[in-house]
């Protein structure tokens, strides 16, 4: 063989002896390479939601209303008050009967004030009139009355002084029944009160 072959022949050997090398060193390398991390994926967190606030509405005020009631006393005073004024008229009408017969309408009312007007009529310059006005005092019992009926005890007119002690009677209280025992021993009334007169029940 001649020394150009057998050098050519050399060659390849150690080239193919350095391609083994290379192969080598790379699948050390390969191997030498680092793993990679699996990286494991976070769940992510679900957020848990806060229970919302109940808002609580607040209820307006209720405005205040006059209640029914009071609207029905409102209107009962304001009649009373008219048929009050009204019936004050005809007690000083001219013609007794309508006088008379408004007393008997003021002695059935409930308001107090009907005291008032009744006491007015004490002064009444008809005898007839003061009568029924104090028998109307003594029936409707107001310890309002006594004074107006004490100083009645004086009347000029002996009917209307026996009318009124009864009437004072009838009231009861300490202080009319003091006021009956005192005209009596004036002899205001004259030595009994008549059975007629009084206002017992």
């Amino acid at each position: 063989m001649s020394k150009s072959t057998k050098t050519t022949k050399k060659g390849s050997k150690l080239k193919k002896k350095a391609a083994v090398k290379t192969t080598k060193i790379t699948k050390t390398k390969k191997a030498a390479a680092p793993k990679k991390k699996k990286t494991t994926k976070k769940k992510p967190v679900k957020k848990v939601a806060k229970p919302k606030k109940e808002i609580v509405k607040k209820k307006p005020a209720p405005k205040k209303k006059t209640s029914s009631k009071k609207k029905k006393r409102q209107t009962k005073t304001a009649i009373d008050n008219a048929v009050l004024k009204e019936l004050e008229q005809e007690m000083e009408n001219q013609d007794e009967q309508v006088s008379l017969g408004a007393i008997g309408r003021l002695g059935l009312m409930k308001s107090p004030k009907a005291t008032q007007v009744l006491i007015t009529g004490l002064k009444d310059p008809r005898h007839m009139v003061r009568i029924h006005v104090a028998a109307q005092l003594g029936e409707r019992k107001d310890s309002k009355a006594v004074g107006a009926l004490i100083d009645a005890l004086h009347d000029e007119s002996i009917f209307v002084r026996q009318t009124v002690a009864g009437a004072l009677e009838n009231i009861g209280s300490a202080k009319a029944k003091k006021a009956v025992k005192k005209a009596e021993s004036d002899d205001l009334l004259l030595d009994e009160l008549p059975e007629g007169r009084r206002l017992n029940h």
